[in-house]
């Protein structure tokens, strides 16, 4: 008789809202090069997540500040 079963896994992770909250902060300046190469943003720069509004809920990340001299914004996508 096998004591552990590979075929079943069980594993949970937690995440506070702040520490959520901080991740998509971080995600969004990799994405737009607005973090040094120290991993914090660059001076000046301030993130706000806020939860988004009605029904569907996500999230809101407001980015502010003096815009670095590579920032990458993505390109919007073609509707037409």
């Amino acid at each position: 008789m096998k004591l552990i079963t590979p075929d079943t896994i069980s594993f949970r992770a937690q995440v506070t809202e702040e520490e959520l909250r901080a991740r998509m902060a971080t995600e969004v300046l990799e994405q737009i090069g607005g973090l040094g190469p120290d991993g914090k943003p660059l001076p000046g720069i301030k993130t706000r997540v806020l939860r988004g509004d009605g029904r569907k809920g996500g999230y809101t990340i407001d980015v502010t500040g003096p815009a670095p001299a590579r920032l990458y914004l993505p390109r919007g996508e073609d509707n037409g």
